[in-house]
């Protein structure tokens, strides 16, 4: 979430909230929202040693951003206990990593 200096959120739009909305696409556990349980992905639950973890991350994200206009997925790779999926939005490419932690609930 972005703040003000004051530390008061504010809005954002476009790029940026297209951004913001992937990400929690992405790191939300899928089936973990009450209300909608085909929100989020399955990126959590990689298995980093797996040598097929790049390519599943990749897969998993392709299928949580499908209803994100203007968005491809155009990669992933695991580096030091994050997930970092590249985007192209609106042409432009984007990376977002996503962190293996008690933090965020991922898994890695």
């Amino acid at each position: 979430m972005k703040r003000k200096s004051g530390g008061l959120p504010y809005h954002i739009a476009g790029r940026e909230e297209l951004l913001q909305r992937m990400y929690i696409l992405l790191s939300a556990k899928k089936g973990g929202f009450i209300y909608n349980r085909e929100l989020g992905s399955r990126i959590g639950g990689i298995i980093p040693s797996d040598a097929q973890a790049a390519a599943k991350a990749e897969a998993y994200a392709r299928k949580a951003l499908e209803s994100v206009p203007y968005a491809e997925v155009t990669g992933a790779n695991i580096d030091n206990n994050a997930v970092k999926v590249t985007v192209s939005v609106q042409g432009e490419d984007a990376e977002i990593e996503l962190r293996g932690d008690a933090q965020n609930g991922l898994e890695l």
